[in-house]
C-alpha cells in the first residue's frame, strides 16, 4: 500500500496510508467494472453513468470521483453533498486546471470534503495546491514524501486570497494600520 500526504485546510500535514485505488476510465465499447469492495476513485464519466448505484458508497467515503484536465468540475456541483473525496489528475506537470477546479469546488459549490491531487505532482506545487483547497497529495513516484512535507513551510505569508481562508499580507497590513 502506498502513502500520501494529508493536510487539512489550515492544518498540519502528515503522511498516511493511501487506501484508495484509481480505477481507469474505460471506454464506451469497454466500460469499466467498479470493484464491489475496497475504496476506489472512479472517473467522472463512470460516476455520471452509475451515480444511482454508487451514491451510497460515495456517502460512506468508500468511493471518490476524479477528473482529468479536460473534465469540467461544474458537473459535480449537484454532488458536493454526496461525495467525500474529489480528485484531480495531473497527467503532466504543466496542467493547471485542477487548481481552478479546486477553488470552484470550495468557493462556488461549497464542497467541504477532501480534494486530492495525483499524477505528475511535485513538491514544488504543494503550497499552492493547498492554497487552492487541496487536502490530499499523492506525490510523483520516486520522490521523497518526507521532503515533500517541508513544502508547506516554504512560504509563511500568502500574497493573495484563496480557498484556504488565510489572510493575505495586504489584508494583514490594513488590519494592523486600522487597529
Amino acid at each position: 500500500m502506498a502513502n500520501i500526504i494529508v493536510k487539512p485546510l489550515n492544518g498540519d500535514a502528515e503522511i498516511v496510508a493511501d487506501e484508495f485505488v484509481v480505477i481507469e476510465q474505460g471506454t464506451d465499447e469497454a466500460p469499466v467494472a467498479v470493484p464491489a469492495d475496497g475504496k476506489v476513485l472512479v472517473h467522472l464519466s463512470v460516476w455520471e453513468a452509475n451515480k444511482a448505484e454508487l451514491s451510497e458508497r460515495a456517502q460512506a467515503g468508500e468511493l471518490g470521483v476524479y477528473l482529468n484536465p479536460e473534465d469540467n468540475p461544474e458537473q459535480l456541483q449537484g454532488d458536493v453533498n454526496v461525495l467525500k473525496l474529489i480528485a484531480f489528475n495531473f497527467p503532466v506537470f504543466k496542467y493547471g486546471q485542477g487548481y481552478s477546479g479546486a477553488v470552484l469546488l470550495r468557493t462556488r459549490y461549497g464542497f467541504t470534503g477532501e480534494i486530492r491531487a495525483f499524477g505528475d505532482v511535485w513538491r514544488d506545487q504543494f503550497f499552492y495546491l493547498a492554497r487552492c483547497g487541496f487536502t490530499q497529495f499523492d506525490i510523483k513516484e520516486g520522490k521523497s514524501l518526507q521532503d515533500a512535507l517541508n513544502a508547506f513551510a516554504d512560504f509563511t505569508i500568502p500574497y493573495q486570497t484563496s480557498a484556504d481562508g488565510s489572510l493575505p499580507v495586504f489584508n494583514r497590513r490594513a488590519a494592523a494600520a486600522g487597529a
